[in-house]
């Protein structure tokens, strides 16, 4: 029997609830189908009056396969993470913030993505109604459609505001190729090529990746930038989320006080592990 994207976006709620500690998780208010809305989802309004928002014909998409879940997965997981790092604090004062935030929800959300699915007991129950049995392979060879639908749709836009579709791919690939570091608990070059292999096997979506690999930019700029509005969304807070269980942070932690400095030789420190694995990274 098909399931509605409503249960998913609630399953999410629920799931993301309990990766927090007990009294402490964000409340993660949420609209479902109450109204017709141009877009899938929205997050609106400032502190207690913040709130998600889901159209109600996405509300009433029926998924019926594994596909599809993903599909509806990435567009909660893209909202909830606007939601993690409180993003409508921020007014946006021109196209590259909007662009920086945009950005990391794509990435931030792919992360919140795969630990509801690795972790989330909810998620994971419908996943097996739906009669997926887990396998690690199977499930990237699934989210690599799911990405290729959302370039077809979502991220086809002309919008100058949001990066192109291809690279918008690229930071949803990266979310999971981050997730799955921290979950190893190291940095595995040739882990991370064979994961990117999975996600852009679908064969449309790796055409597209070839064809445009011109329009591909992972802007320095817009890490700056979006590094710049964490922190001042932060604060002296030590997270912009806090209350995460301790095995939660490595994933779904909010704290950004780093400075320029720390994040180049972060990116140092990274390049000179690929090259003792036998890969040179060129400057980013």
């Amino acid at each position: 029997m098909p399931i509605k994207s409503r249960e998913i976006v609630q399953a999410a709620r629920w799931d993301l609830r309990s990766f927090f500690v007990k009294g402490i998780a964000p409340k993660f208010k949420l609209e479902l189908g109450q109204r017709a809305m141009r877009e899938h989802a929205t997050y609106s309004g400032r502190g207690d009056k913040a709130i998600l928002c889901f159209s109600k014909d996405f509300c009433s998409y029926e998924v019926s396969s594994i596909d599809d879940y993903n599909f509806v997965l990435m567009i909660i997981s893209h909202e909830f993470a606007h939601y993690f790092h409180k993003h409508n604090e921020h007014k946006d004062v021109d196209s590259l913030d909007t662009k920086s935030i945009e950005a990391w929800a794509d990435f931030f959300g792919a992360k919140i993505m795969m630990t509801l699915a690795t972790f989330g007991e909810n998620n994971i129950r419908i996943c097996r109604e739906l009669g997926f049995n887990f396998h690690s392979g199977d499930m990237l060879d699934s989210m690599s459609n799911a990405l290729y639908r959302l370039a077809e749709s979502l991220f086809d836009t002309e919008d100058t505001r949001y990066s192109n579709r291809i690279t918008r791919v690229g930071y949803c690939a990266a979310g999971v190729t981050s997730f799955l570091d921290s979950y190893w608990k190291d940095f595995n070059f040739s882990r991370s090529l064979d994961v990117l292999g999975r996600l852009y096997s679908n064969e449309t979506l790796s055409g597209w990746l070839t064809a445009e690999s011109h329009d591909f930019s992972l802007d320095r700029d817009v890490i700056e930038r979006v590094n710049k509005i964490h922190n001042k969304i932060q604060g002296y807070q030590l997270d912009i989320t806090g209350g995460l269980k301790p095995q939660f942070i490595k994933y779904l932690g909010t704290s950004y006080k780093t400075t320029p400095k720390m994040r180049d030789l972060y990116l140092r420190t990274r390049r000179e592990q690929a090259k003792r694995q036998g890969f040179d990274l060129p400057d980013f």
